[in-house]
């Protein structure tokens, strides 16, 4: 009878250990289960006006300050611009140089686990860091696993992830026939910037000698991911798929995310939008560009924030455009379980292919007018048809949802 009891408890134990192992995949339905919201935004303050003391160059990412401050990175100037809540100037961090809190090429700002800001260097990839007041607290090099003493491995953008960081990086190798392969890989570094753990890897390749650029190739998730506040990983995976991914700090795959989703097929004059970002971030890699190919339809999931309330919200190409008269955009939201619980429709100015829109965790909305044109601006990338030649001061708007 005990040895019975044992090999039952035995089988219970693995059944259980196997249920826990065995990824959640949660298919919602098409409509969400609250339906959709209206969320008034009141202007908190802006920045950057004719009239401002502050001018920005391009505006290339917007953060959270441990202070409920924003951070505003200008990639021309290579300079950090600290903001108290109320929209006053506190701190410019950063600068161009080897010193300590400088760098020479950026694209990315972060907080870092000991609450200083990380500035990301994109080549060779290393972390500026910073205190909130502009006190240089050292360098973080990133290294790849095959080869930890590459000059050729960049950084793109990180979270604190625990004691660690969540970055996503980028590693080139030349070919002895005249061949470049990019690695981009989602991953987990030390404070050291080695690498721990590969929640996603992609790879692309490029003839050098007759560079062409592709759209597909170069897609990864950018803007697709984020960690939330139990430390899991969340990141959507795929470009042409609404699928969001939750892993465990470690790799684990916990579980997957989906609702039914219509690519948006995209018209001529996108397409030509799509060519013309795509060129300014072709020009980077210091080849001639024989040619950039662009997708027919924009991606399903533009960008997602983890909320402090452990909550999705995901912004779609659909809810950028499809839109009435004041309406900023329309995000999906996804409750602690991964149910599509509700659309909040955003009711504010602005035009989401023109402007950038950053969701913020703790509800703020920032909205940096004409941020599309400036980035092209300053690849000196060819502009569209339709675009105005004068060029206006880039404003960065501070929203929060109206809750009277």
């Amino acid at each position: 009878m005990k040895k019975l009891m044992l090999a039952i408890m035995s089988s219970i134990i693995l059944a259980t250990t196997l249920c826990w192992a065995t990824p959640q995949l949660i298919e919602n339905s098409a409509a969400p289960k609250n339906g959709v919201t209206d969320v008034k935004l009141m202007e908190k303050w802006r920045v950057g006006t004719e009239d401002d003391e502050v001018f920005f160059g391009n505006v290339l990412q917007v953060l959270p300050a441990p202070d409920s401050g924003i951070y505003i990175l200008d990639s021309q100037l290579l300079q950090v611009f600290h903001f108290d809540s109320f929209g006053n100037l506190k701190a410019t961090l950063g600068g161009r140089g080897e010193g300590p809190g400088e760098v020479n090429n950026v694209n990315s700002i972060m907080n870092l686990p000991d609450g200083s800001l990380g500035i990301g260097q994109v080549l060779p990839g290393v972390i500026a860091c910073v205190r909130p007041d502009g006190t240089p607290v050292g360098k973080i090099r990133v290294k790849d696993k095959e080869a930890p003493d590459s000059a050729f491995v960049l950084f793109m953008d990180g979270y604190a992830l625990g004691e660690d960081i969540l970055a996503v990086v980028m590693r080139w190798r030349m070919g002895e026939t005249g061949t470049m392969t990019q690695d981009m890989y989602l991953r987990s570094c030390d404070m050291q910037g080695g690498p721990l753990v590969d929640f996603l890897h992609k790879e692309t390749s490029f003839d050098l000698a007759d560079f062409r650029f592709t759209e597909a190739g170069y897609d990864f998730v950018w803007t697709r991911f984020g960690v939330l506040p139990n430390g899991n990983v969340c990141f959507a995976p795929e470009r042409n798929r609404y699928e969001v991914s939750v892993s465990q700090p470690d790799g684990t795959l916990l579980r997957t995310i989906t609702r039914p989703y219509e690519s948006w097929r995209r018209t001529p004059s996108e397409a030509e939008e799509s060519r013309l970002s795509h060129a300014a971030i072709a020009s980077h890699y210091g080849r001639e560009v024989h040619g950039v190919e662009v997708e027919k339809t924009e991606a399903d999931i533009v960008a997602l924030t983890a909320m402090l309330d452990g909550s999705l919200r995901v912004r779609t190409s659909r809810g950028d455009r499809e839109r009435i008269a004041g309406v900023l955009t329309t995000i999906d939201e996804f409750d602690t379980k991964g149910i599509f619980s509700s659309q909040l429709r955003l009711l504010a100015p602005g035009d989401p292919t023109r402007d950038a829109i950053y969701i913020l965790p703790d509800e703020r909305v920032i909205v940096v007018k004409g941020a599309v044109e400036a980035y092209r601006r300053e690849q000196n990338t060819e502009r569209a048809t339709d675009v105005l030649e004068t060029e206006t001061p880039l404003e960065v708007v501070c929203y929060a949802p109206d809750i009277n």
